[in-house]
Formats: structure tokens, C-alpha cells, sequence
């Protein structure tokens, strides 16, 4: 009886723990299930934490890129004018002239002025050895002074002193319309300060006020080359000053107006009178019954 009870206990012992490990497994089970979801759940946050991330930083890149791409447009806008208006080192760059005797780097001659004034020029230089360039630019930004710019490009050509003994630069500078001569020392004193002040102050000073630039460099030339070849010096320009009219009527236009409203009033006012009684006289002489 003792065995039999105690096979029974041990049947229920058995028993009790396979329930209870059934219990256990079902509830790991379970629990695996939802850890598994829970799992899934935060790799699909981490996921779209990563995505956001990763579009967060590629935005924050493309927003950087843009800052320094305006920053560098902004640094290359403002360095840019500078340099592109700056001609005077296109024209430092620019080799000693051989050929020709025109860097007009201003664009302001046409191409009959260029051929006249290379013409005159070459003329000058086989005649009497003196030689001149026309130098033009847009705009002095480094060095300001046109004489200061025109001495640098003439040292740039002409290095020693024997070599521009008798050369000369005429530079004429388009943005603020002034100008220079200069040149080496026979040269300067082949040609005299007169001259000089009256180039820069009659030719410029008179076609520049009106953008005739290329009367300006013409007329200077054929100035500089009649005084460095001997002959007279064909004089400045006359100052050519438009007629200034005015919209008021003199006293004599306004009497004149005056008279000839006057008759016209007049002329009306004996029509309207005279017409009428006309009219009336010629009614009552046809009229026989008119005396009755």
C-alpha cells in the first residue's frame, strides 16, 4: 500500500511538473513572441531614427554646401569688378609694341581712327625717330593717377633710359576721361609743357565732356606729331557750345502775338454786327408791302 501511494505521489509529482514545465515553455513561448515584436518594433524605430538621421544629414550638408557655394560667390562677387575693370594689368601684361601703336584696351576707337592714328604714328617715328603710343583703358583701380600708370607702362616697354630717351605714352582713360602724356626725357622736352597742359586740357578736356573720344586721341596726336616733326601746331579744338534756347517768348514775340489776337476779336465782332443788319436791310428793301 505504501508503494502504491507512493508511486501516486510520484505520479502527481510527475504530473505537477510536466503541467508545470508546459506552464514554463508556454509562457517562454509567449514571451519569445513578443519579444520577438518588441524587437521588430525598435529595429523599425531605429531604422526610421536612422533614415531621419540620415536625411537630416544630408539636408544639413546640402544646407552647408549651399553657405559656403554663396559665401564663395559672395568672396568672388566682390573680388570680381576689381578685377575686371582692372585693364591696366591687362596692359602691364600686354608686350612692348612692335607693330602697331595702339592697345586700345578701352575699346573706344574705331577702326578708322586705330588705321589714322597708326598711320600718323608711323609716319612720325620714321621721320624724326620719336615714337608715341595711344594707350587706352577702361579704368585705373591700382594706381589711380593716370601719369603715375602711363610712367610704369612706358618703364614696362622701355626699361633703360636709353631706350625710352624718345619715346611717349598718350593714355586716356575712359571712366573718369582724363588722361596723360608722358615719355622720356627728349621727348618730353621735344614736345614741351605747353603742349602738354594744352593736349590734357583743350583736346580731352572738350571732346571727353561729350564722349568724343575719338576726336580726342586723333586730334591730340596730329597735335604731338606736327610739333615733334617741326611743324605748327595745328592749335586746340574751338570749345563747341550748343544754342541754349528758351520756352519763354520774348516781349516783342508777345506784343506781336498780342496785335494779331486783337484783329481777330475785332474781325468777329464785325462780322456778328454787320452780317446781321445786312441781312435785315436786304429783308426790308425787297419787302414792298414793307411801308403798309
Amino acid at each position: 500500500g505504501r508503494r502504491r501511494t507512493t508511486r501516486t505521489m510520484m505520479t502527481m509529482t510527475t504530473t505537477t511538473a510536466v503541467k508545470t514545465t508546459t506552464v514554463v515553455r508556454g509562457t517562454t513561448s509567449g514571451g519569445g513572441r513578443r519579444g520577438g515584436a518588441a524587437r521588430a518594433t525598435r529595429a523599425r524605430e531605429a531604422d526610421a531614427a536612422g533614415d531621419r538621421r540620415r536625411v537630416e544629414g544630408t539636408f544639413g550638408e546640402k544646407v552647408r554646401a549651399g553657405v559656403v557655394g554663396l559665401a564663395a560667390c559672395a568672396a568672388l562677387g566682390m573680388a570680381t569688378p576689381a578685377m575686371t575693370r582692372a585693364g591696366e594689368l591687362e596692359i602691364m601684361q600686354t608686350p612692348r609694341l612692335e607693330d602697331g601703336y595702339v592697345v586700345d584696351d578701352a575699346g573706344v576707337l574705331s577702326r578708322s581712327s586705330a588705321t589714322a592714328i597708326n598711320k600718323s604714328l608711323k609716319e612720325l617715328e620714321d621721320q624724326t625717330g620719336y615714337r608715341l603710343n595711344v594707350v587706352t583703358v577702361r579704368k585705373l583701380v591700382f594706381e589711380t593717377d593716370p601719369f603715375a600708370f602711363g610712367d610704369k607702362v612706358l618703364e614696362k616697354w622701355y626699361p633703360t633710359v636709353e631706350e625710352g630717351n624718345n619715346k611717349g605714352n598718350l593714355l586716356l582713360v575712359k571712366s573718369t576721361k582724363d588722361g596723360a602724356l608722358v615719355g622720356g626725357p627728349k621727348f618730353l622736352k621735344a614736345v614741351g609743357d605747353d603742349l602738354i597742359d594744352s593736349v590734357l586740357t583743350s583736346n580731352y578736356g572738350v571732346n571727353l565732356e561729350q564722349e568724343k573720344y575719338n576726336e580726342a586721341l586723333v586730334s591730340s596726336v596730329k597735335r604731338v606729331a606736327a610739333v615733334l616733326e617741326g611743324k605748327a601746331d595745328p592749335g586746340p579744338p574751338e570749345k563747341f557750345e550748343a544754342a541754349k534756347g528758351s520756352n519763354f517768348k520774348t516781349r516783342s514775340e508777345t506784343n506781336e502775338k498780342r496785335d494779331v489776337f486783337a484783329n481777330v476779336v475785332i474781325g468777329l465782332l464785325v462780322i456778328s454786327f454787320v452780317v446781321p443788319m445786312l441781312q435785315y436791310a436786304g429783308y426790308v428793301v425787297g419787302d414792298p408791302d414793307f411801308d403798309e
